[in-house]
Protein backbone atom coordinates (compact mmCIF):
# COMPACT_ATOMS: atom_id res chain seq x y z
CA UNK A 1 0.00 0.00 0.00
CA UNK A 2 2.65 2.59 0.62
CA UNK A 3 4.29 1.86 -2.49
CA UNK A 4 1.22 2.47 -4.41
CA UNK A 5 0.81 5.72 -2.70
CA UNK A 6 4.32 6.81 -3.14
CA UNK A 7 3.70 5.84 -6.78
CA UNK A 8 0.88 8.19 -6.69
CA UNK A 9 2.33 10.70 -5.16
CA UNK A 10 4.52 11.01 -7.28
CA UNK A 11 2.50 11.18 -10.29
CA UNK A 12 0.41 13.97 -8.63
CA UNK A 13 3.39 16.34 -8.04
CA UNK A 14 4.81 15.59 -11.65
CA UNK A 15 1.23 16.18 -12.72
CA UNK A 16 0.91 19.33 -10.93
CA UNK A 17 4.59 20.78 -11.64
CA UNK A 18 3.28 20.50 -15.40
CA UNK A 19 0.32 22.32 -14.89
CA UNK A 20 2.00 25.30 -13.12
CA UNK A 21 5.09 25.84 -14.87
CA UNK A 22 3.56 24.71 -18.52
CA UNK A 23 3.94 22.54 -20.81
CA UNK A 24 7.47 23.30 -21.93
CA UNK A 25 8.94 21.93 -17.97
CA UNK A 26 6.37 18.98 -17.90
CA UNK A 27 8.95 16.56 -19.89
CA UNK A 28 11.56 17.41 -17.10
CA UNK A 29 9.44 17.21 -14.01
CA UNK A 30 7.99 13.78 -15.10
CA UNK A 31 11.46 12.34 -15.80
CA UNK A 32 12.29 13.62 -12.16
CA UNK A 33 9.58 11.01 -11.30
CA UNK A 34 10.58 8.43 -12.97
CA UNK A 35 14.27 8.83 -11.55
CA UNK A 36 12.53 8.39 -8.06
CA UNK A 37 10.55 5.60 -9.32
CA UNK A 38 13.91 4.03 -10.74
CA UNK A 39 15.43 4.23 -7.33
CA UNK A 40 12.49 2.18 -5.55
CA UNK A 41 12.37 -0.43 -8.60
CA UNK A 42 15.02 -2.37 -6.74
CA UNK A 43 12.69 -3.39 -3.77
CA UNK A 44 10.39 -4.44 -6.20
CA UNK A 45 13.47 -6.23 -7.83
CA UNK A 46 14.08 -7.93 -4.38
CA UNK A 47 10.17 -8.40 -4.07
CA UNK A 48 9.50 -10.08 -6.89
CA UNK A 49 12.70 -12.58 -6.44
CA UNK A 50 11.79 -13.58 -3.20
CA UNK A 51 8.06 -14.09 -4.14
CA UNK A 52 8.88 -16.29 -7.02
CA UNK A 53 11.34 -18.25 -4.67
CA UNK A 54 8.71 -18.65 -2.06
CA UNK A 55 5.85 -19.74 -4.83
CA UNK A 56 8.41 -21.93 -6.32
CA UNK A 57 9.16 -23.90 -3.10
CA UNK A 58 5.75 -23.98 -1.79
CA UNK A 59 5.06 -25.68 -5.44
CA UNK A 60 7.78 -28.17 -4.72
CA UNK A 61 6.60 -29.19 -1.59
CA UNK A 62 3.89 -31.16 -3.40
CA UNK A 63 6.80 -33.02 -5.22
CA UNK A 64 7.07 -35.34 -1.69
CA UNK A 65 3.92 -37.03 -2.67
CA UNK A 66 5.14 -37.50 -6.09
CA UNK A 67 6.69 -40.21 -8.20
CA UNK A 68 9.29 -37.72 -9.53
CA UNK A 69 10.70 -37.56 -5.52
CA UNK A 70 9.38 -40.77 -4.52
CA UNK A 71 11.07 -43.32 -6.59
CA UNK A 72 14.35 -41.21 -7.45
CA UNK A 73 17.30 -42.44 -6.40
CA UNK A 74 19.25 -41.53 -3.17
CA UNK A 75 21.53 -39.11 -4.37
CA UNK A 76 19.24 -36.60 -6.32
CA UNK A 77 16.82 -36.91 -3.48
CA UNK A 78 19.18 -36.02 -1.10
CA UNK A 79 20.27 -32.99 -2.65
CA UNK A 80 16.49 -32.12 -3.03
CA UNK A 81 16.06 -32.03 0.55
CA UNK A 82 19.32 -30.18 1.05
CA UNK A 83 18.47 -27.33 -1.40
CA UNK A 84 14.63 -27.72 -0.26
CA UNK A 85 15.88 -26.74 3.88
CA UNK A 86 18.08 -24.16 2.65
CA UNK A 87 15.57 -22.41 0.88
CA UNK A 88 13.04 -22.42 4.03
CA UNK A 89 15.92 -21.14 6.07
CA UNK A 90 16.02 -18.21 2.91
CA UNK A 91 12.88 -17.65 3.03
CA UNK A 92 11.59 -17.42 7.40
CA UNK A 93 15.31 -15.56 8.11
CA UNK A 94 14.70 -11.64 8.95
CA UNK A 95 16.42 -9.49 6.54
CA UNK A 96 17.54 -5.79 7.22
CA UNK A 97 16.69 -4.42 4.36
CA UNK A 98 17.43 -0.64 5.19
CA UNK A 99 19.50 0.12 1.99
CA UNK A 100 19.01 -0.53 -1.88
CA UNK A 101 22.09 -2.20 -1.45
CA UNK A 102 20.89 -4.68 0.93
CA UNK A 103 17.97 -5.04 -1.48
CA UNK A 104 20.01 -5.66 -4.22
CA UNK A 105 22.20 -8.47 -2.30
CA UNK A 106 19.28 -10.40 -1.09
CA UNK A 107 17.79 -9.98 -4.08
CA UNK A 108 20.87 -11.75 -5.87
CA UNK A 109 20.75 -14.40 -2.79
CA UNK A 110 17.20 -15.15 -3.54
CA UNK A 111 17.87 -15.45 -7.88
CA UNK A 112 20.77 -17.60 -6.76
CA UNK A 113 18.82 -20.33 -4.47
CA UNK A 114 16.12 -20.26 -6.64
CA UNK A 115 18.51 -21.24 -9.76
CA UNK A 116 19.93 -24.18 -7.31
CA UNK A 117 16.37 -25.47 -6.06
CA UNK A 118 15.31 -25.62 -10.28
CA UNK A 119 18.53 -27.66 -10.92
CA UNK A 120 17.81 -29.69 -7.82
CA UNK A 121 14.24 -30.75 -8.88
CA UNK A 122 15.17 -30.70 -12.13
CA UNK A 123 17.72 -33.74 -11.07
CA UNK A 124 14.68 -36.00 -9.67
CA UNK A 125 14.82 -39.14 -11.67
CA UNK A 126 11.75 -40.46 -10.09
CA UNK A 127 9.31 -42.45 -12.85
CA UNK A 128 5.72 -43.67 -12.40
CA UNK A 129 5.15 -46.80 -11.29
CA UNK A 130 3.80 -49.52 -13.67
CA UNK A 131 0.74 -50.90 -12.00
CA UNK A 132 0.05 -53.38 -14.50
CA UNK A 133 0.64 -56.20 -12.64
CA UNK A 134 -0.61 -55.04 -10.03
CA UNK A 135 -4.04 -54.52 -11.30
CA UNK A 136 -4.28 -58.20 -13.01
CA UNK A 137 -3.89 -59.78 -9.72
CA UNK A 138 -6.32 -57.93 -8.01
CA UNK A 139 -8.73 -58.61 -11.31
CA UNK A 140 -8.09 -62.32 -10.68
CA UNK A 141 -8.74 -62.04 -7.04
CA UNK A 142 -12.44 -61.90 -7.97
CA UNK A 143 -12.63 -64.98 -9.84
CA UNK A 144 -10.05 -66.89 -7.31
CA UNK A 145 -12.27 -66.00 -3.95
CA UNK A 146 -15.83 -67.40 -5.96
CA UNK A 147 -14.95 -70.04 -8.15
CA UNK A 148 -11.42 -71.81 -6.89
CA UNK A 149 -11.43 -74.79 -4.51
CA UNK A 150 -8.22 -73.74 -2.82
CA UNK A 151 -9.91 -70.73 -1.44
CA UNK A 152 -13.06 -72.54 -0.41
CA UNK A 153 -11.11 -75.33 1.44
CA UNK A 154 -8.04 -72.97 2.96
CA UNK A 155 -8.21 -72.72 6.79
CA UNK A 156 -9.28 -69.78 7.78
CA UNK A 157 -6.06 -67.87 8.81
CA UNK A 158 -4.54 -68.08 5.16
CA UNK A 159 -8.04 -66.46 3.58
CA UNK A 160 -7.96 -63.69 6.35
CA UNK A 161 -4.11 -63.13 5.21
CA UNK A 162 -5.21 -63.02 1.26
CA UNK A 163 -8.24 -60.89 1.87
CA UNK A 164 -6.21 -58.04 3.76
CA UNK A 165 -3.45 -58.51 1.06
CA UNK A 166 -6.09 -57.78 -1.53
CA UNK A 167 -7.73 -54.83 0.40
CA UNK A 168 -4.33 -53.36 0.95
CA UNK A 169 -4.02 -54.08 -2.73
CA UNK A 170 -6.55 -51.33 -3.76
CA UNK A 171 -5.59 -49.01 -1.15
CA UNK A 172 -2.06 -48.90 -3.17
CA UNK A 173 -3.74 -49.13 -6.16
CA UNK A 174 -6.21 -46.57 -5.83
CA UNK A 175 -2.94 -44.10 -4.37
CA UNK A 176 -2.87 -43.60 -8.40
CA UNK A 177 1.10 -44.36 -9.95
CA UNK A 178 1.69 -40.43 -9.96
CA UNK A 179 1.86 -40.92 -5.97
CA UNK A 180 2.97 -44.51 -5.70
CA UNK A 181 6.76 -45.68 -4.58
CA UNK A 182 8.22 -48.48 -5.88
CA UNK A 183 9.07 -50.30 -2.59
CA UNK A 184 5.33 -49.98 -1.67
CA UNK A 185 3.90 -51.38 -5.25
CA UNK A 186 6.28 -54.30 -4.81
CA UNK A 187 5.57 -55.28 -1.46
CA UNK A 188 1.15 -55.20 -2.19
CA UNK A 189 2.56 -57.61 -5.49
CA UNK A 190 4.49 -59.72 -3.25
CA UNK A 191 1.92 -60.03 -0.17
CA UNK A 192 -1.13 -61.02 -2.69
CA UNK A 193 0.93 -63.82 -4.51
CA UNK A 194 2.57 -64.93 -1.00
CA UNK A 195 -0.81 -65.16 0.20
CA UNK A 196 -2.21 -66.98 -2.87
CA UNK A 197 0.49 -69.10 -2.47
CA UNK A 198 0.27 -70.26 0.68
CA UNK A 199 -3.67 -71.01 -0.03
CA UNK A 200 -2.68 -73.69 -2.55
CA UNK A 201 0.14 -74.58 -0.16
CA UNK A 202 -2.34 -75.26 2.40
CA UNK A 203 -4.69 -76.99 0.75
CA UNK A 204 -2.02 -79.17 -1.29
CA UNK A 205 -0.76 -79.75 2.19
CA UNK A 206 -4.03 -81.24 3.99
CA UNK A 207 -4.36 -83.29 1.20
CA UNK A 208 -1.04 -84.66 0.82
CA UNK A 209 -1.38 -85.47 4.94
CA UNK A 210 -5.15 -87.28 4.30
CA UNK A 211 -2.79 -89.42 1.44
CA UNK A 212 -0.63 -90.16 3.83
CA UNK A 213 -2.99 -91.75 6.43
CA UNK A 214 -4.58 -93.99 3.20
CA UNK A 215 -1.22 -94.87 2.96
CA UNK A 216 -0.44 -95.76 6.43
CA UNK A 217 -3.83 -97.53 7.06
CA UNK A 218 -3.54 -99.93 4.25
CA UNK A 219 0.17 -100.49 5.19
CA UNK A 220 -1.38 -101.55 8.85
CA UNK A 221 -2.72 -104.63 6.89
CA UNK A 222 0.75 -105.98 5.66
CA UNK A 223 1.96 -106.05 9.54
CA UNK A 224 -0.94 -108.57 10.39
CA UNK A 225 0.78 -110.76 7.65
CA UNK A 226 4.67 -109.86 8.63
CA UNK A 227 5.69 -113.67 8.84
CA UNK A 228 4.78 -113.84 5.23
CA UNK A 229 8.23 -111.64 4.36
CA UNK A 230 11.82 -111.75 4.86
CA UNK A 231 13.26 -110.45 7.42
CA UNK A 232 15.41 -107.58 5.23
CA UNK A 233 12.40 -106.81 3.57
CA UNK A 234 10.11 -106.25 6.03
CA UNK A 235 12.19 -104.44 8.38
CA UNK A 236 13.11 -102.00 5.84
CA UNK A 237 9.01 -101.63 5.53
CA UNK A 238 8.63 -101.35 9.41
CA UNK A 239 11.01 -98.53 9.43
CA UNK A 240 9.30 -96.63 6.63
CA UNK A 241 6.15 -96.92 8.38
CA UNK A 242 7.41 -96.12 11.88
CA UNK A 243 8.71 -92.90 10.06
CA UNK A 244 5.41 -91.95 8.26
CA UNK A 245 3.33 -92.80 11.46
CA UNK A 246 5.66 -89.90 13.07
CA UNK A 247 6.07 -87.06 10.11
CA UNK A 248 1.87 -87.61 10.38
CA UNK A 249 1.57 -87.01 14.06
CA UNK A 250 3.82 -83.98 14.11
CA UNK A 251 2.05 -80.65 14.03
CA UNK A 252 4.56 -79.31 12.70
CA UNK A 253 5.55 -81.71 9.71
CA UNK A 254 5.68 -79.52 6.15
CA UNK A 255 4.17 -80.42 2.86
CA UNK A 256 7.71 -82.18 1.86
CA UNK A 257 8.29 -83.95 4.87
CA UNK A 258 4.48 -86.02 4.07
CA UNK A 259 5.10 -86.34 0.13
CA UNK A 260 8.41 -87.74 1.14
CA UNK A 261 6.86 -90.10 3.69
CA UNK A 262 4.71 -91.43 1.22
CA UNK A 263 6.99 -92.15 -1.63
CA UNK A 264 9.21 -93.86 0.97
CA UNK A 265 6.36 -95.95 2.16
CA UNK A 266 5.42 -97.03 -1.37
CA UNK A 267 8.79 -98.37 -2.14
CA UNK A 268 9.25 -100.10 1.12
CA UNK A 269 6.04 -102.21 -0.08
CA UNK A 270 7.35 -103.17 -3.48
CA UNK A 271 10.25 -103.54 -2.10
CA UNK A 272 8.61 -106.64 0.10
CA UNK A 273 9.39 -109.94 -1.01
CA UNK A 274 7.82 -113.26 -0.11
CA UNK A 275 9.83 -116.03 1.72
CA UNK A 276 8.73 -118.90 -0.63
CA UNK A 277 9.67 -116.38 -3.44
CA UNK A 278 13.47 -116.21 -1.74
CA UNK A 279 13.98 -119.44 -1.85
CA UNK A 280 12.68 -119.58 -5.25
CA UNK A 281 15.66 -116.58 -5.85
CA UNK A 282 18.28 -118.24 -3.48
CA UNK A 283 17.88 -121.54 -5.31
CA UNK A 284 18.26 -120.01 -9.13
CA UNK A 285 21.03 -117.45 -7.95
CA UNK A 286 23.10 -120.91 -7.10
CA UNK A 287 22.26 -122.20 -10.43
CA UNK A 288 23.83 -119.00 -11.89
CA UNK A 289 26.69 -119.70 -10.07
CA UNK A 290 27.25 -123.17 -10.73
CA UNK A 291 26.97 -122.18 -14.40
CA UNK A 292 28.94 -119.49 -14.47
CA UNK A 293 31.89 -121.91 -13.28
CA UNK A 294 31.09 -124.36 -15.88
CA UNK A 295 31.63 -121.38 -18.24
CA UNK A 296 34.48 -120.59 -16.68
CA UNK A 297 35.89 -124.00 -17.15
CA UNK A 298 35.08 -123.82 -21.34
CA UNK A 299 36.83 -120.51 -21.39
CA UNK A 300 40.10 -121.97 -20.20
CA UNK A 301 39.52 -125.19 -21.99
CA UNK A 302 38.77 -123.09 -25.25
CA UNK A 303 41.92 -121.32 -25.10
CA UNK A 304 44.28 -124.58 -24.46
CA UNK A 305 42.55 -125.65 -27.45
CA UNK A 306 43.84 -122.57 -29.52
CA UNK A 307 47.30 -123.20 -28.44
CA UNK A 308 47.60 -125.87 -30.85
CA UNK A 309 48.33 -125.01 -34.33
CA UNK A 310 46.32 -127.70 -36.15
CA UNK A 311 43.16 -127.83 -33.87
CA UNK A 312 43.44 -123.77 -34.12
CA UNK A 313 43.22 -124.50 -38.13
CA UNK A 314 41.23 -126.79 -38.32
CA UNK A 315 38.34 -125.84 -35.58
CA UNK A 316 39.31 -122.24 -34.64
CA UNK A 317 36.04 -120.36 -35.98
CA UNK A 318 34.02 -123.03 -33.50
CA UNK A 319 36.37 -122.40 -30.62
CA UNK A 320 36.71 -118.99 -30.69
CA UNK A 321 32.89 -118.88 -30.70
CA UNK A 322 32.35 -121.06 -28.03
CA UNK A 323 34.97 -118.76 -26.05
CA UNK A 324 32.54 -115.67 -26.81
CA UNK A 325 29.42 -117.00 -25.77
CA UNK A 326 30.39 -118.33 -22.59
CA UNK A 327 32.87 -114.60 -21.63
CA UNK A 328 29.64 -112.97 -22.65
CA UNK A 329 27.33 -115.66 -20.35
CA UNK A 330 30.08 -114.72 -17.38
CA UNK A 331 29.78 -111.25 -17.42
CA UNK A 332 26.18 -111.64 -17.31
CA UNK A 333 26.15 -113.85 -14.40
CA UNK A 334 28.63 -111.54 -13.01
CA UNK A 335 26.17 -108.61 -12.70
CA UNK A 336 23.22 -110.65 -11.29
CA UNK A 337 25.10 -112.20 -8.73
CA UNK A 338 26.84 -108.79 -7.43
CA UNK A 339 23.61 -107.68 -7.41
CA UNK A 340 22.70 -110.21 -4.69
CA UNK A 341 26.08 -110.16 -3.38
CA UNK A 342 27.03 -113.77 -4.26
CA UNK A 343 29.87 -112.90 -6.83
Amino acid sequence: MKKNNLKKGILAVALATSFVLGNGQSLTNVQAASEINQERSVQEIYEDAFKELKDSYNSYLNLYDDYTYINSTSYPKASFDGIMEKTKAFLEEEKDLTSDEAYKIEAEKAKSQLALLNEAKDKLNGESVDTETLAKLLMESQGFVRNDSNYKNAPKDKKDLYDLAITNGYLVFNKGSNKLSEGEYEKAVSDIREAREAIIRAVKENRTKENLAKEIKESEEIVKEKDKYTENTYKMFELALTSAKSIENNPNSKLEEYEESINNLKEAKEGLKLKEDAEKIKKALEELKAAKKEHQITVKACKMLLDYPSIAKNNGDRIRAYLEKSAKVIEKANKILEQYGMN
